[in-house]
């Protein structure tokens, strides 16, 4: 017999075979005759690999003529000399999926590439088992109600997936069986991990892919830059000697320093602020600065129904969507020039001219 006909898997094939060959018996009686049959032929081959002389030359031979031997040793009648004894349909149809396991295996291994291929598939039994352990934890949350949640999100989660594996691990090694229906239940899990699995995989890519593109863009709640009376200033507006608006104006402190309303301009990319209908806004920088423009003023401002709220409670401005900032006055009162004594020179006393719209001075944001 050839080495591969000693290999563990092979003797498993044969013990299922002969079981198949024993399945018009009682099934106390089948239990009777084949336990520690695996034991046994592995013990056998073990010795014949040591260089035993005295065992025999390990040959499995024909699984249904040494189910006639066990037969006869028993006392049992042969096969089809007394009616078929009544087997539960269960146990009937998994001594059939075994029998047939084992003849695919043999007719696989019948050629060398065959033996090759199908050691190799055997060899990744162990990440099957983890991945079963890891596919059975993602349904658990489901029925935990946690939606589902391939990648544990704290420590218990952690724990729990760690406990699926270890007995997915378990049972692939034929461990932690202790009730003769287990073995069945095992069965019924891999078929519906195997079914679960393409929907766990596409899950876990979508929820990767969404967090990835929820990070592109995320802006940290900015920190104040610039305060006035303790409350933030999000904006400022320029007018001239007339009273007329600015735009586009710089402005810096008495060391040159821009004069930022941010405090990291560089890695800030808007700034909300309440408009005078309480709703949020944001006010983003000018662009005619690289890399800067959070001390060109007035800023920008990108209306509330412009931001979008897709992958953040905070939402993102787009400068896309930026309009230039309204005044909050068309026009303020000139300023007054001052004669060599010291005296204002007498002149007209214009009012200050509110912007025509309703909208009221923006405020900082929360």
């Amino acid at each position: 017999m050839s080495e591969t006909a000693t290999t563990p898997q092979s003797i498993r094939d044969f013990a299922l075979a002969v079981r198949a060959a024993l399945n018009d018996l009682p099934a106390d009686d089948v239990d009777d005759l084949t336990d520690g049959l695996e034991a046994d032929l592995t013990e056998q081959a073990a010795d014949v690999d040591a260089g035993d002389a005295a065992a025999p030359e390990v040959d499995l031979g024909d699984p249904v003529a040494y189910a006639g031997e066990l037969r006869g040793a028993a006392g049992l009648p042969v096969r089809g000399a007394t009616p078929e004894a009544r087997v539960p349909r269960l146990r009937r149809l998994r001594t059939r999926v075994g029998a047939a396991r084992a003849g695919a295996a043999r007719r696989i291994r019948s050629s060398a590439a065959g033996a090759a291929v199908l050691d190799f598939v055997l060899a990744l039994r162990p990440a099957w088992w983890v991945l079963r352990g890891w596919v059975v934890y993602a349904v658990a949350e489901v029925f935990a109600g946690g939606g589902i949640s391939t990648v544990p999100t704290d420590p218990l989660r952690w724990v729990v997936l760690t406990a699926f594996v270890v007995l997915s691990v378990q049972w692939g090694r034929g461990r932690w069986l202790p009730w003769r229906w287990l073995p069945g239940f095992r069965t019924v899990v891999s078929v519906c991990a195997v079914l679960v699995l393409p929907i766990v995989l596409m899950v876990t890519a979508n929820q990767a892919g969404t967090q990835n593109t929820a990070y592109v863009d995320y802006n940290p709640a900015p920190t104040p830059g610039l305060m006035q009376s303790g409350e933030q200033v999000t904006n400022v507006f320029a007018y001239d000697t007339d009273g007329q608006p600015l735009t586009d104006v710089q402005l810096f402190d008495q060391s040159g320093r821009a004069l930022n309303v941010v405090n990291d301009p560089v890695n800030t990319n808007y700034l909300p602020q309440l408009d005078a209908a309480g709703e949020q806004d944001m006010v983003v920088p000018s662009l005619l600065v690289p890399g800067g423009g959070w001390n060109v003023f007035p800023l920008r401002l990108v209306a509330s129904g412009d931001i979008d709220y897709t992958y953040d409670f905070l939402g993102q401005a787009y400068q896309a969507d930026a309009a230039p900032s309204p005044f909050p006055f068309a026009q303020v009162r000139p300023l007054v020039p001052v004669s060599e004594t010291g005296e204002p020179t007498p002149s007209p006393s214009p009012t200050l001219v509110p912007v025509p719209t309703a909208s009221a001075s923006p405020t900082a944001g929360p």
